[in-house]
């Protein structure tokens, strides 16, 4: 396999940036261009061990430090050398200029990580974990992340493929000895088929807080026109981010902030005050603020106290689904009382609104458990669907219909899991995850 090189840190002037070789001949290239006091030669350098020396980039030198990872104990599973030089943008392209000049092809995106699945050193669900890691941008979309790169859920769907796999071996042994083993094989497939069903709605039931866990909670703020909308945004930033006004009607267009809270994103919108207006600007705002709304994962429906909800705030309730989250957000309880249900707060003052912050989260997803395994990618959750169809088939039919039929329906599933690993993934399937990497990775 051809050997590769590219610059692994973002283009731009830096302290240091990194290029990386991997193949059979990046130790011997990797010779060619640095040396070291301590060596007669870097082709003699000890395996995870950095040293200080010189490059010569042919035009020039530069001091850099350099490491050998031998295979298979490498990212990659292969050999692989890092450079590590000054930031400079036309040094860098020139220490990978040499490189390509000394026989290395230029990486394609994300080949690192390809050549470090195809090598057995992870699975396709753990260079997926990485891609997450690379895009968090939340604490709780980290952990999950590194969760999914560390090959928790891979080992997870190894052990059902496993069970699947046994399954699968003793129902087509007893295609052979019918009378001797179909009975056994069958009350076998059923009670596997069972677990492997309970198992599988458990994981997939973790996919709609998995969702939230990688992409946030879109929240909007909504409410008549001087509620205090543009307020609450504030005090849930902590900043002035929103300009506030004695005026009806300030906020015109949708405004968006993102917050962490509890580890997870919160993508707030702040919606133009919904109310009826003669000018076109503003109709326009409020029509976007009901379908910022309806496309929100929950409304956070902002009213004062010391009054009920009046004629028009519950005809705007009335639009929204039946089913879509909304909390009822009292504001200016420093100066009214208010026993309704709802989140009672002063956006002036401040009040209230950790907790509002707090009910947000658990509303929408509950308690957030880091430790367990929770499905955050689509694509996986998808395969783990088409799985569980297929075992649940063969659980209602392994009592009437041929063996035949059943397995196929185990296979099926085994297919499916597996795509996910990886063991079963088509070429197209590994070639798209991998081109969603960034140079160097």
């Amino acid at each position: 396999m051809k050997t590769i090189a590219t610059i692994s840190t973002p283009v731009g002037k830096g302290a240091i940036a990194v290029v990386r070789m991997s193949g059979d001949k990046a130790l011997e290239i990797a010779s060619h261009i640095f040396s070291t006091k301590k060596l007669a030669s870097f082709k003699d350098a000890s395996p995870n061990y950095m040293y200080y020396g010189t490059a010569d980039i042919g035009k020039f030198k530069d001091n850099i430090l350099a490491v050998y990872f031998k295979a298979p104990h490498s990212y990659t599973g292969e050999d692989l050398v890092e450079f590590q030089c000054h930031g400079g943008v036309r040094l860098v392209s020139e220490l990978l200029r040499r490189c390509i000049d000394l026989g290395c092809d230029v990486a394609d995106k994300g080949e690192f990580t390809k050549r470090a699945f195809l090598n057995g050193k992870i699975a396709l669900s753990d260079a997926e974990g990485i891609i997450d890691m690379i895009n968090g941008e939340s604490s709780a979309a980290l952990n999950a992340g590194y969760r999914l790169s560390s090959g928790d859920i891979a080992r997870k769907i190894t052990s059902l493929q496993d069970r699947l796999l046994d399954c699968v071996s003793h129902l087509e042994a007893s295609l052979d000895y019918p009378e001797e083993m179909e009975e056994e094989a069958r009350a076998d497939g059923k009670a596997v088929s069972k677990d492997i069903t309970d198992e599988l709605k458990k994981l997939l039931n973790t996919s709609r807080t998995g969702g939230y866990i990688r992409q946030g909670i879109n929240v909007a703020i909504i409410g008549q026109a001087n509620v205090g909308k543009s307020s609450l945004l504030n005090a849930l930033l902590g900043k002035q981010r929103a300009i506030v006004t004695e005026i009806a009607g300030t906020t015109r267009d949708s405004l968006e902030e993102t917050l962490e809270v509890k580890g997870v994103l919160l993508r707030l919108i702040d919606t133009a005050g919904i109310r009826e207006t003669s000018d076109v600007v503003e109709a326009i705002g409020v029509e976007r603020s009901i379908e910022a709304a309806k496309g929100s994962d929950i409304i956070l429906f902002l009213t004062e106290a010391g009054r009920d909800l009046n004629d028009y705030e519950k005809d705007l309730i009335s639009r929204f689904d039946k089913d879509k989250k909304i909390l009822l957000v009292i504001n200016k309880c420093d100066l009214y009382s208010d026993t309704r249900d709802g989140v009672r707060i002063s956006a002036k003052k401040g009040q209230g609104i950790d907790e509002l912050k707090e009910k947000i989260v658990d509303t929408v997803i509950g308690t957030l458990d880091s430790s367990g395994d929770v499905i955050t990618n689509e694509r996986h959750a998808q395969a783990i669907a088409r799985a569980l169809e297929s075992v649940i088939n063969a659980s209602l039919n392994i009592d009437t219909l041929p063996t035949e039929c059943v397995l196929i329906d185990l296979r099926d599933a085994y297919v499916a899991l597996g795509e996910i690993t990886g063991t079963t993934a088509t070429e197209e399937i590994v070639d798209r995850i991998f081109s969603k990497f960034c140079l160097g990775k």
